[in-house]
């Protein structure tokens, strides 16, 4: 017989945080990673700064994922992998950047799909290859999703 355990509300914000910090992290390398291939010249210092900021971008989100892993114990299966959780308003955060999120990868795909390969289309995106374009997808719908958690929890802290 499965045991219910309760989570504080708290514990599940916590996680949310980590999750919303670690998409953020996510955006900036792969959009860093956009930069760097439309920039080309690598001699130059935006080159370099870009790559630093792509790398920091990378060893932060790396240690807040496994800094997330500790909540594995702590909360509830469904809230670890699916971000459902039992505290209303969390819950509510949660479900808000998905939705946000599932809609930009949804239109942006859509777009990609019915005119990624029209000539009009390469001319509008003319420093980036179908695979940039890609890049940015995914890197503007982790940005939207990790900044949708990190302005409402904020909203509600100060609110408090």
């Amino acid at each position: 017989m499965a045991t219910s355990i309760l989570v504080p509300p708290e514990t599940e914000q916590e996680y949310l945080t980590i999750t919303g910090k670690v998409s953020l992290a996510l955006a900036l390398f792969v959009l860093f990673q956009v930069a760097l291939a439309v920039i080309g010249n690598t001699d130059s210092v935006i080159h370099w700064a870009l790559e630093v900021a792509s790398l920091a971008s990378a060893i932060y989100c790396v240690a807040l994922g496994i800094k997330s892993t500790k909540f594995a114990k702590n909360i509830s299966r469904l809230g670890f992998w699916t971000l459902t959780f039992d505290d209303e308003y969390v819950d509510y955060v949660s479900s808000f950047s998905l939705r946000i999120t599932c809609h930009i990868l949804i239109f942006g795909t859509l777009i990609l799909a019915f005119w990624g390969d029209s000539r009009w289309f390469v001319e509008v995106i003319a420093p980036f290859e179908i695979t940039n374009a890609l890049q940015v997808l995914l890197g503007v719908a982790a940005a939207a999703h990790g900044t949708s958690i990190l302005w409402k929890l904020r909203e509600e802290e100060l609110d408090e």
